[in-house]
């Protein structure tokens, strides 16, 4: 029989504690929407629709709580506000604390009666968004003044351990304490003048250094206070209101606002204004609103692209996640402005970040940049060539093709460049024409593009350039690069013209200079055959030091397997440091043995 009664006992604590529960989520909601109301007081002018949107969600609340529980009542801690022993809000302690505000004038209890939202809700929430704690207003004597109804407070003497009392408001005060001051008054009132006498010492009504100091914290407060970012936060709370009016009214407003912070370089405000503005279009889920939003966009665009112009400028580094939430943010119309702006930012992970939003927007937007690569300026096409290779944008090969036939070397490089990482062979004519182009940069870039490209016929092109006399008269890295490409396209059948290179004589006699044999030895070093080795044995004793070292260079490479040599086979910069083992020696060796060999 016990055991039946605990169980039942503890089934109906169980049910009780489930039930508080749930009234404590009630209470929980009814208090935040108390608090969206007492904010929207705050925020907005008398009149503004936010104000009476939060109000009316603050009475549907309440009256879905009347029907549960009979009162709202609060136990108020310093930052915190307790239903039966539940937390219902809790904030770190500061000022704009809503349950320290209370408690910082000695109230520990708040309790809403049914019947407050029939006038005294809106009145208390007037009394306490009016009140303001850095002037430390006694909200206590405001709301014991009024002597609420449905609004009652229970409060304790924060002053007794000291044993002086808590002021009280005087409902008699300034109507005069003595006699004096009544025949004073009624001589006023007969004279109709009043007489000011002088105050013996100016210094009892001049602002004392306290005064002076809390006067300049609350400058100092005032201006610093975000203003724009308020008035932008109110500007999208009413674009989020159900009204395509005030929707219209608030992007002509965008349009004027938003020149504004370009000029200021206000780089969070925009960021925020238009992410804000898409998330909102998209939530509605309207064509009008999504129109209004994409046709401010559209305008803005270019202006805003020009923001990125001045990123690291004077002293100016804004948050990269701000540029790059910007630039992907933006309209079509803003790409040829951001492809002159990106490359010229100074920060090497701003530009990246920069490059990666606007790669985004190009995918998306493909025509402007293939429009870009027939631009005049050189610079933007070369940039738009760049872009075109990141993304892989195949549709733009045969623009590439006629972008490499132009005069300026940076154009024709960026387009080789860009052919070698499509990897087609739609532009493999090209490719071939550039590996006799003036500019050595695009020679060696277009010995690239081949060797990822592999067109018909390349090995016969690149045996016929460095069979050419004057294929000595290239620089050591643009005759490594050659040759070793050479032997990754021709393979064993490269050996012969190799080897002739490395260990073969002119017709009178003499050999090619050091540094080209020791390119051909690195080659050969690439094939990997035993023709290959062969003809590096050969030339083991060879008494030019370049040779002699890249030989030995050679041979060890013979120990790794083919895929580790095609690997290292086309270095992006060779220079003569690449090909020995001391590049003291090969200094020392051009310039002991060119004028030897020469004479020879």
């Amino acid at each position: 029989m016990t055991d039946q009664t605990s169980d039942t006992e503890s089934s109906s604590e169980f049910v009780d504690t489930a039930a508080d529960d749930e009234l404590a989520r009630l209470v929980e909601e009814t208090v935040n929407a108390l608090l969206k109301a007492v904010r929207s007081r705050q925020t907005y002018v008398a009149g503004n629709p936010l104000i009476e949107k939060f109000y009316s969600e603050l009475c549907v609340k309440l009256a879905a709580t009347w029907q549960e529980l009979p009162d709202v009542s609060l136990e108020i801690d310093e930052g915190r506000l307790l239903w039966r022993d539940r937390e219902v809000y809790s904030k770190p302690v500061a000022p704009d604390n809503f349950a320290f505000r209370f408690f910082k004038d000695g109230i520990r209890q708040l309790a809403l009666l049914p019947g407050v939202e029939e006038g005294e809700l809106a009145e208390f929430i007037e009394l306490f968004a009016r009140s303001r704690p850095a002037h430390d207003d006694d909200l206590l004597a405001t709301l014991w003044h009024r002597d609420f109804k449905a609004v009652r407070i229970d409060y304790v003497d924060i002053m007794e351990d000291d044993g002086s009392e808590v002021p009280r408001p005087d409902r008699n005060a300034g109507a005069g304490d003595t006699l004096e001051d009544m025949t004073e008054i009624e001589a006023v009132l007969e004279s109709g003048t009043v007489t000011e006498e002088a105050p013996d010492e100016f210094s009892d009504i001049a602002l004392g250094e306290p005064d002076l100091l809390y006067l300049k914290r609350e400058m100092e407060v005032e201006w610093a206070r975000p203003i724009v970012h308020d008035v932008t936060l109110a500007l999208l709370d009413q674009f989020e209101m159900r009204d395509q009016e005030r929707r219209r009214q608030v992007v002509d407003i965008l349009r004027e606002l938003l020149p504004r912070l370009l000029a200021e370089l206000d780089f969070s405000n925009v960021a925020l204004i238009v992410n804000e503005l898409q998330l909102l279009a998209n939530k509605t889920g309207e064509n009008e609103t999504q129109e209004l939003v994409t046709s401010l966009l559209r305008d803005m665009s270019e202006a805003m692209a020009e923001m990125v112009s001045v990123v690291d400028a004077e002293g100016l580094s804004p948050g990269t996640d701000e540029l790059a939430a910007l630039v992907g943010a933006l309209q079509a119309e803003a790409i040829p402005t951001l492809v002159r702006a990106i490359p010229a930012v100074p920060n090497r992970q701003t530009r990246d970040r920069l490059a990666e939003a606007l790669d985004r927007l190009v995918e998306s937007n493909p025509g402007y940049v293939v429009d870009l690569l027939s631009a005049e300026d050189p610079m933007l096409a070369a940039e738009a060539a760049r872009i075109v290779g990141r993304i892989g944008l195949h549709e733009a090969e045969p623009y590439l093709v006629e972008l490499s036939n132009r005069p300026e070397d940076v154009t024709r490089q960026a387009a080789i460049e860009a052919l070698a990482i499509l990897g087609s062979s739609v532009g493999a004519e090209a490719l071939s024409t550039a590996l006799s182009d003036p500019g050595r940069d695009i020679r060696i870039a277009a010995v690239k593009a081949i060797v990822a490209v592999r067109p018909e016929g390349a090995s016969a092109l690149l045996a016929e350039i460095i069979g050419r006399s004057d294929s000595a008269d290239r620089d050591q890295g643009e005759q490594m690069t050659f040759m070793r490409a050479y032997a990754v396209l021709a393979g064993d059948e490269a050996v012969p013209l190799l080897a002739k290179v490395l260990n073969g004589r002119r017709w009178w006699g003499g050999r090619r200079a050091p540094v080209t044999r020791a390119c051909a030895a690195r080659a050969l070093g690439v094939v990997g055959s035993p023709t290959a080795r062969s003809a590096l044995e050969k030339a083991a004793s060879d008494k030019a030091a370049p040779v002699k070292s890249a030989v030995r260079v050679a041979l060890k490479s013979f120990n790794n397997d083919s895929d580790e040599r095609l690997e290292a086979a086309v270095l992006p910069e060779d220079d003569e440091r690449a090909l020995v083992d001391d590049p003291l020696d090969l200094d020392i060796e051009i310039e002991d043995t060119t004028g030897k060999e020469g004479a020879s």
